[in-house]
């Protein structure tokens, strides 16, 4: 059950009166939408800070997700995100065909109330809005989208080349502790997978052996930790790298030459956990993919193809890693959706993402490279 307006408003409230003997003292709050997971406001500070700033995002976290009460999720995800943040202050990844992406700034974080004070990434929109939206092919006509995926590909191979030198020893024993969101991760995940190929009996008695063996990798992988780790292309994650989290800017077109470049931003870093980059990898792409299958955007391609070749080439076993996870991303798009309310995809259309999901598990699975360079991920393997 989800919270409403006036609950909301009491927490703005809550938090005016919070920080108001500090320098983020707000004069108002507005309620901003979006986010399952936390409360998000807007708020006007009753004094600019030094560079002039007036407004700031503030984001305050309950022990249950914001979307629904009885969703219970463990506050300490705030501090990994604090730790994060600041932690990717020292982080300058190079700017990429006009593009440059960084993560918003942490003003102030209260451990007491679990609300932390961000910098107001104002006119920006998320990369997944823009993909659902009519305008997306004229925001993002197939060059911008290539060059769009290849600077978020070169981010991340960037993002998590700095992460793993040994300079980041100390974050990736900090991060390796946040073991409660890695549970979230994978009970929405691979935890959820076969239950939903379950629901359609053709796929899952053709599939079932390979599925079941992938779940019982996963549950391997997940029990990991970095005392373990033995195997480069594991370390420190985003852990919900998708289009919900990148921020782009709000205007008709990106083909338009923007002073000082394009500005993107990485956001939503609660989850950042110890696992294997192929996750990152796959999230993104499956999620992109999603876009493309359920709502038509096959910009979403163009994105693809640019990320997977501005993140580098993939050894075929960290290929085969991938598909895995794009599939089993596609599979569990069907509970990720809201529970109560009724498909709008056609049966055909909803079957199909399953069964494509499903081949992208169980091809990868058979190491089936050849099957891969006539699919919709053969850039994986260029």
């Amino acid at each position: 059950m989800a919270l409403n307006q006036e609950e909301k408003e009491q927490f703005g409230l809550n938090i005016i009166h919070q920080l108001s003997q500090t320098p983020y003292a707000c004069s108002s709050l507005n309620v901003l939408s979006g986010g399952t997971a936390n409360f998000l406001f807007r708020g006007l500070l009753a004094w600019p800070l030094p560079d002039g700033t007036r407004t700031v995002v503030i984001k305050h976290s309950k022990e249950f997700v914001s979307a629904n009460r009885n969703f219970k999720l463990d506050t300490s995800r705030c501090i990994y995100e604090e730790t994060m943040l600041n932690a990717l202050d020292s982080f300058r990844p190079p700017s990429v065909e006009n593009f440059s992406i960084r993560t918003p700034r942490l003003y102030h974080f209260d451990r007491e109330t679990d609300t932390q004070v961000l910098e107001d990434l104002t006119d920006t929109i998320d990369v997944k809005t823009v993909l659902q939206s009519p305008e997306r092919s004229t925001v993002l006509p197939p060059s911008i989208s290539t060059a769009l995926g290849h600077a978020m590909g070169a981010w991340l191979r960037s993002f998590h080349s700095w992460a793993s030198k040994p300079a980041q020893a100390g974050l990736e024993k900090a991060i390796g502790d946040n073991t409660a969101m890695r549970k979230i991760r994978y009970i929405i995940s691979y935890g959820a997978f076969i239950d939903v190929v379950h629901n359609f009996p053709e796929i899952w008695e053709a599939n079932k052996n390979v599925l079941e063996e992938v779940r019982d990798m996963a549950i391997a992988e997940y029990a990991k930790t970095p005392q373990d780790n033995t195997e480069r292309n594991w370390g420190i994650v985003h852990g919900d790298f998708w289009t919900g989290n990148v921020l782009m800017p709000n205007i008709p077109s990106l083909e338009k030459k923007q002073p000082g470049g394009i500005n993107l931003f990485v956001i939503d870093w609660e989850l950042a956990q110890f696992g294997r980059r192929e996750y990152d990898l796959g999230q993104m792409i499956g999620d992109l993919y999603e876009r493309k299958h359920l709502k038509r955007a096959n910009t979403a391609l163009h994105i693809i193809q640019g990320f997977a070749a501005g993140y580098g080439a993939l050894s075929d076993d960290e290929a085969f890693r991938v598909a895995i996870h794009v599939g089993q991303h596609l599979i569990c798009w069907y509970i990720r959706r809201n529970p109560k309310a009724p498909f709008t995809e056609p049966p055909e259309q909803i079957e199909s993402a399953i069964r494509i999901g499903t081949d992208f598990i169980v091809k990868a699975w058979e190491k089936d490279r050849t099957w891969f360079e006539g699919s919709a991920l053969a850039c994986l393997f260029e």
